[in-house]
């Protein structure tokens, strides 16, 4: 990106159900700014872990 600014956020949440599972989500939003362009990017995501 030539001579502009970008912004990201990211939060995410984990819980452990028990000692073998958890479930993740995570959420992203990003702004960008570049000469006479300017976009937005939000994305979500939900993961399931199993240990065994």
């Amino acid at each position: 990106m030539a001579a502009g600014r970008q912004n990201i956020h990211t939060a995410g949440l984990n819980w452990y159900v028990s000692g073998a599972i958890r479930f993740m989500v995570a959420r992203q939003a990003r702004a960008t700014s570049a000469l006479n362009t300017d976009s937005k990017f939000d994305a979500a995501g939900f993961r399931t872990q199993v240990a065994f």
